[in-house]
């Protein structure tokens, strides 16, 4: 049986040229799961107050070890924001 789908179809190119493709912000008074496709490769944190940060490889970092609007390379696992923290996770 012939393949004709495929015999002269070029290859898809990926267009995806930077170390993060997408973010995800996390607003106040929200809890964000950093899974599949969602993945958190790093994070920016816009507002510190009442921010928790879950790392992939564990560990927690609150907000006020984080210094604001500064791209940090750490996986993410899980954000939780109380009242008033934003919080952007970068995916690859």
């Amino acid at each position: 049986m012939a393949d004709a789908g495929t015999m002269f179809r070029s290859l898809a190119s990926d267009q995806r040229l930077g170390d993060y493709n997408g973010v995800t912000e996390v607003g106040a008074s929200t809890t964000f799961h950093a899974t599949g496709s969602k993945a958190g490769a790093g994070f920016i944190i816009e507002n510190v107050t009442n921010v928790v940060i879950h790392c992939a490889g564990g560990g927690v970092l609150g907000g006020d070890q984080c210094t604001v609007k500064v791209l940090y390379p750490i996986g993410v696992k899980k954000v939780v924001n109380g009242s008033s923290g934003i919080v952007h996770v970068l995916h690859r």
